[in-house]
């Protein structure tokens, strides 16, 4: 007799075990994430490095054609017969390396005799011949990671910049906001009369003046060459890197909030990793009184004193624990931002007899 073939009952997974599986692939997933943002982080600052190095080698090869190290920056002039009395040209050393950047065609597209503010030759907005040169960005120049920022409206009169990462080692001594004038403004009887009494500086880079490698008797490898200068943790990205980026001139609003920055041109008063001022009070508190750029370098020395909290003019980046910066023999190292205000202004400057020991930083 024949009967029916049996069927042969297929069993599935079960509730249970089907949560098992996916616990067990979220413990994994929970595993492997902060490896995967460790190798992302690596790979990152290892481009970081590589754009210091490219920004450092640029910079000795300007000097083997030049015989110095650029200028950091092109400051206001007196007697400057285009952009008017005491007014600036704005262009920094990022700019002038630039051929050496392989980037010819980008640096044949500025027009360099126009003023930062090209209103004083009666030019405005986007009549501004440098509107498409200053919208170019240059990768090399920007950290990845760094965030991005909004870029600047072109209804200004101020010829715009695209974002960048890094500035110039300035020093301890300030000569980007405050001027040498001790009255009137510009001021015969002071310093650096002919640039506006704007000049100066104990670091790599200084208005209107350049240094040589014979310049640097601290060592070129105990002094900083450039650094990190990105956006800061948890800055909107609706704030604007504006027109003053690339650029050792002076501080612009901080595009929604309050007090100022500076782009292209750093100190080392500030602490490393300082936090930014959004409210204008360390601003106005460390600047109070200051006359000369030596007053803010001793307000700057006060203990505690609120110089050494203005994020906006000190080197940071959104690396953790610290930020990279090349020196002047073209090595890239990076410091910690624990690393003692007393080293870290030694590595700032280049001709005032510090010793700082490798194992100190």
């Amino acid at each position: 007799m024949s009967g029916s073939p049996r069927r042969r009952s297929t069993q599935g997974f079960t509730l249970i075990e089907l949560l098992v599986v996916i616990a067990i692939i979220a413990v994994l997933i929970a595993l492997l994430l902060p490896a995967v943002q460790s190798a992302r982080e690596a790979a990152r600052r290892s481009q970081c490095v590589n754009n210091l190095k490219q920004i450092a080698l640029a910079c000795f090869n300007y000097e083997s054609s030049q015989g110095s190290f650029p200028m950091g920056d092109l400051p206001v002039s007196f007697y400057d017969p285009q952009c008017g009395q005491c007014a600036s040209r704005l262009y920094s050393a990022f700019d002038f390396i630039l051929p050496f950047m392989e980037q010819g065609t980008q640096y044949a597209s500025w027009n360099f005799s126009v003023c930062g503010d090209p209103a004083a030759q009666g030019i405005h907005a986007n009549a501004n011949p440098n509107f498409t040169a200053g919208y170019q960005l240059i990768s090399s120049y920007l950290c990845p990671s760094d965030t991005p920022a909004a870029e600047e409206q072109v209804a200004v009169n101020y010829t715009p910049r695209k974002q960048g990462s890094y500035a110039e080692n300035r020093g301890r001594q300030e000569n980007i906001y405050f001027n040498w004038a001790v009255t009137a403004f510009p001021d015969p009887g002071a310093q650096y009369y002919q640039s506006c009494n704007y000049g100066g500086g104990d670091g790599m880079f200084m208005p209107a003046s350049v240094v040589s490698i014979s310049g640097v008797t601290d060592g070129t490898s105990n002094t900083l060459f450039f650094g990190e200068q990105t956006r800061f943790i948890n800055e909107p990205g609706s704030s604007q890197f504006g027109w003053v980026a690339y650029l050792a001139a002076f501080g612009d609003s901080y595009f929604g909030w309050s007090g100022a920055r500076v782009t292209a041109g750093a100190y080392v008063i500030p602490v490393l990793n300082a936090p930014a001022d959004t409210t204008g009070a360390i601003f106005n508190a460390c600047f109070a009184n200051c006359v000369v750029p030596t007053d803010w370098l001793n307000n700057a020395a006060i203990p505690g004193g609120p110089c050494t909290q203005l994020g906006q003019w000190g080197f940071r980046s959104l690396h953790p624990g610290g930020a990279n910066f090349s020196f002047a023999d073209g090595s890239v190292r990076f410091l910690k931002s624990s690393i003692s205000p007393t080293v870290y202004r030694a590595l700032g400057t280049r001709a005032l007899g510090e010793v700082v020991s490798s194992d100190s930083y």
